[in-house]
């Protein structure tokens, strides 16, 4: 009896964890499938997602860019306005990161400290792609309009600018990708009316 009530008591338990590792372990879809079940259709879900993937990439490589830039004392102000402005806009998307994921952690019910290996949590999050493509089309024009045309910093990274102005490019198209996407339903809806229509004159004619 005693071995009896001694296996089956610790079941819940280990139930309890499986179901905790496996809301972890599943991939960024079938999460953001649980926490907004109704935002968007899943195929819409998953191109617009593949952007914001897209886009983080994008962004991880800017972070990388930015810290090759080092001291910004000797370059004129200016220039070191605009590079300031850069870094700000890169604080802003950090604490955006760090904070929709813990937002999506509480809606999930997830306890654990915020790791890179989280950030499937937020690539179909509605709010977080809406504020991130906001500040991410924020760098590109300050790449394109302030930095692509600074002489001084052209002088000062030749190869650097090159870098930055191909990055700005791409991420404009990432953006171009979500735009797109975000406004496909409402192009196939309004596709699917006019036929809907037909089919129902041609049968009540019949």
């Amino acid at each position: 009896m005693g071995g009896a009530c001694s296996g089956t008591k610790p079941q819940p338990k280990q139930r309890q964890k499986q179901q905790e590792l496996n809301i972890v372990e599943q991939p960024y879809m079938q999460v953001q499938s649980i926490s907004q079940p109704q935002s968007r259709p899943s195929e819409q879900r998953s191109e617009t997602g593949q952007s914001v993937k897209d886009l983080l990439y994008q962004y991880k490589k800017f972070t990388d860019f930015l810290g090759l830039v080092g001291n910004l004392d000797n370059l004129p102000t200016h220039t070191r306005d605009q590079l300031n402005n850069c870094i700000i806009q890169r604080s802003n998307i950090n604490i955006l990161i760090q904070n929709s994921i813990k937002r999506i952690m509480r809606e999930q019910k997830i306890i654990k400290r915020v790791e890179e290996s989280d950030y499937y949590l937020i690539h179909n999050d509605e709010k977080f792609a809406i504020q991130f493509v906001q500040l991410m089309q924020k760098i590109s024009n300050i790449i394109l309009t302030e930095l692509q045309p600074d002489s001084n910093f052209q002088e000062a990274f030749p190869m650097l600018i090159v870098s930055f102005v191909d990055l700005a490019i791409q991420i404009n198209k990432e953006i171009e990708n979500f735009q797109n996407f975000k406004t496909q339903p409402i192009k196939k809806q309004n596709t699917k009316n006019p036929n809907s229509q037909d089919y129902y004159q041609v049968t009540t004619n019949k």
